[in-house]
């Protein structure tokens, strides 16, 4: 894999995200992040599992939160103690391998984070973990 096709599977994540949890918090009442989502789960305020009106699902597992847009394009993140969204590579390899049928090596795609780390698209919260900078 050369590096911008890396660079290109971390964006397709990073993009799936964006959409993807922008959907889930327009249709959940009082949600406006994930966290939040998260929260009422544990909570019992909405189902650990929901379906919601635009067939966007979702899943609350322990700390976080496994997406799906309606075509099934899935995304899974946890949330850290400043409630933010945060993903490993290993979550990036998986959701690659659904859209592209490719599996990219850890090493490729840490590399391809750390250099947009470096660009400022991503941040590195500690190592190997990441988020998106808003």
């Amino acid at each position: 894999m050369t590096e911008w096709a890396a660079i290109d599977a971390v964006r397709s994540f990073e993009a799936a995200l964006r959409s993807i949890r922008d959907r889930v918090i327009a249709q959940i009442a009082d949600a406006g992040s994930i966290e939040d989502v998260v929260h009422m789960a544990q909570r019992g305020a909405v189902p650990r599992d929901g379906a919601l009106e635009d067939g966007t699902r979702y899943s609350v597992h322990g700390i976080g939160c496994r997406m799906a847009d309606p075509q099934g394009l899935e995304v899974d993140v946890d949330i850290d103690e400043k409630g933010r969204g945060i993903f490993d590579d290993w979550r990036i390899i998986m959701h690659w391998v659904a859209v592209s049928g490719e599996y990219r090596s850890r090493e490729e795609i840490l590399a391809a984070c750390r250099r947009l780390v470096d660009s400022g698209e991503l941040i590195e919260l500690r190592q190997n973990w990441f988020c998106l900078p808003d």
